[in-house]
């Protein structure tokens, strides 16, 4: 939307069909970083961030030398979150019971990460290419944020408990993103994105019900405590 509002609706028509190749790179994130949050001795955030930006930016580079379609990029994106989401589904959720109140401080530098990301973000049309741009649109700007100061004030688990729930909805944004390549053009900013949403949201419930109906819970599975 962003996109579209500073750089016109071609622009991002065409971002869009790159974001879903962001959300595999995005994917790739969300593993490097959940791996690293075995690591337990010292520098171990430190080690997350370093891991999750490589596992990041190898995929990243990969994925922008590859063409989009909009006939088979978002069924081939689909079908490798949706394994992802089946495979985390079945790891058990590690994370204990957080009874501490979220202070102003970590609202600050979260707020702060994630104005600073999303400006970085939005600037990278202005040196980039719109493969380039598409694909770091998808980064999780919001999430990053909120997984350092849970590693930092709590632990691993806790962080790998928020990203082994998150690719269940990555899929989701593909159809958003097919949405905004179909409906901008003909429908406008607002009105395309209003109909791209509807659509996702539809789509989620979709999900969440076929999923459910083969025996996939993709809520978190509490470890039994011995």
């Amino acid at each position: 939307m962003f996109f579209s509002i500073e750089h016109g609706v071609d622009y991002a028509v065409k971002a869009s069909l790159y974001n879903m190749h962001g959300l595999l790179a995005l994917l790739s994130f969300i593993i490097g970083y959940y791996i690293s949050t075995f690591y337990k001795k010292r520098f171990e955030i430190f080690v997350s961030i370093i891991i999750s930006f490589i596992f990041y930016l190898v995929a990243a580079f990969i994925l922008s030398k590859l063409p989009v379609n909009i006939m088979f990029t978002p069924i081939i994106v689909i079908f490798i979150i949706t394994l992802a989401t089946i495979y985390f589904a079945k790891k058990p959720d590690n994370a204990r019971v957080i009874n501490t109140k979220i202070t102003f401080k970590d609202i600050f530098y979260r707020t702060l990460l994630t104005v600073v990301m999303f400006l970085l973000i939005t600037s990278i049309p202005k040196i980039a290419p719109v493969n380039i741009a598409g694909i770091f649109s998808a980064f999780p700007s919001m999430m990053f944020p909120l997984l350092l100061i849970v590693h930092f004030n709590h632990s691993g688990n806790q962080a790998r408990t928020i990203l082994k729930n998150t690719p269940s909805g990555l899929s989701s944004i593909v159809i958003f993103c097919v949405g905004v390549h179909f409906t901008y053009p003909i429908l406008g900013v607002f009105l395309g994105t209003v109909i791209s949403f509807i659509t996702c949201v539809i789509y989620i419930i979709i999900q969440l019900k076929l999923l459910d109906y083969f025996g996939i819970n993709v809520n978190a599975k509490q470890k039994k405590k011995s």
